[in-house]
């Protein structure tokens, strides 16, 4: 299946051959990969007129396929896309366009379980895992603002390739139990200039991608690196993406510190006074997330672990959960629907559960593999 992305005028310049393809919005061709533009007259008449480009992305339906599946699929195709951009190879360009748009859908479409897949364990390097994360949580934070769709696409795109520029320099960092050198910090006050150059060589021209991996370690206080920008100078999608790392970090396993729960970081994220992040942001995505987002586990009253399978927008202490185990931490044959608003099933806390891996997600969620 086809999907049009709109062409922005930056994107355009006289003289060089076109990536891809370029139609007006009747899908009428205008110009061909490869085709130049041969003077600012064309330039100046395209511009006058809403162009597009197209890119593949599934014809899955969700609704039948695991989302879960599918995500680790899209990591895997990521992880390939990856290695071009390291080698400099100008298709990585359209491929990672093409995983954007398929994680955009994902997200849109199975919002619960993709939240889930932040949560819970994975098996991926970490560089990945965290790319995908930053990705989904961008999403979460712009998917029901008034923003273009392509600009929602260009900042996930910014959060899934922000930190290529150190990408095995990632993972050799998290088995380091020293402390960092003096070269390890100066490479990473430096991977947003080398990431966005390694996006540029591949051809990528649109200023929010570029300008949101190059401030997404920028901070509201001017603190931050690589140009201690103000809060001023720093773009929205810049200081979502700080914020959705920021989170990351927090309970990811596989960070270089101990992961916190899940409550204590959406603890945090309240009681941000937006010193360093955009206040607004981050209780954007404590309300999104709920105080029991998907993929989290929760004590009952009965004394099952049971876990969040949809959060309930409208009363956020009465999601959708599933009992896994019980009160012996032994698994359930099935999950079992529990309803919170039962005082035998109410919710007593989050908790931590240890046999993750145990665990049909695609039952739970009721999703064929």
């Amino acid at each position: 299946m086809q999907k049009k992305i709109k062409v922005s005028n930056r994107e355009l310049s006289v003289g060089e051959e076109l990536a891809w393809s370029i139609y007006d919005d009747d899908g009428k061709l205008l110009l061909s990969e490869g085709q130049v533009i041969p003077d600012h007259e064309k330039l100046d008449s395209l511009s006058k007129h809403a162009i597009f480009r197209l890119i593949e992305v599934s014809n899955e339906d969700p609704n039948e396929t695991s989302p879960f599946f599918r995500l680790n699929e899209i990591g895997k195709q990521l992880d390939k896309v990856f290695d071009q951009i390291e080698s400099s190879d100008p298709q990585a360009l359209e491929k990672i366009e093409q995983l954007t748009a398929e994680l955009d859908t994902l997200c849109l479409t199975s919002p619960n379980a993709v939240l889930a897949a932040v949560h819970l364990p994975h098996t991926m390097s970490s560089s990945l895992a965290h790319a995908l994360q930053c990705g989904i949580l961008v999403n979460t934070l712009f998917a029901k603002q008034n923003l273009p769709d392509e600009e929602r696409h260009q900042i996930m795109a910014a959060a899934l390739t922000a930190n290529i520029g150190m990408r095995g320099f990632y993972e050799a960092i998290q088995k380091q139990e020293t402390p960092l050198s003096a070269t390890q910090r100066r490479t990473i006050a430096q991977h947003p200039q080398k990431s966005a150059k390694m996006l540029h060589d591949i051809g990528v021209k649109n200023a929010t991608w570029l300008k949101v991996i190059l401030q997404h370690h920028e901070l509201n206080d001017g603190s931050g690196y690589p140009s201690s920008l103000n809060k001023n100078q720093i773009v929205v999608g810049a200081k979502a993406l700080a914020i959705a790392e920021r989170y990351s970090m927090m309970i990811s396993r596989h960070s270089k510190h101990d992961p916190i729960s899940i409550g204590d970081a959406l603890k945090i994220f309240f009681m941000e006074q937006g010193d360093k992040y955009e206040k607004a942001l981050c209780m954007h995505l404590v309300l999104e997330l709920t105080i029991f987002p998907p993929g989290s586990f929760v004590e009952l009253a009965n004394g099952d672990t049971a876990i969040v399978v949809r959060r309930n927008m409208e009363q956020a202490a009465h999601p959708v959960i599933k009992s896994i185990a019980d009160p012996l931490g032994q698994l359930y044959e099935e999950p079992i629907d529990r309803d919170v608003t039962d005082k035998e099933f109410e919710i007593m806390k989050l908790c931590r559960f240890s046999h993750v891996s145990d665990i049909d997600l695609d039952g739970v969620w009721g999703y064929s593999s």
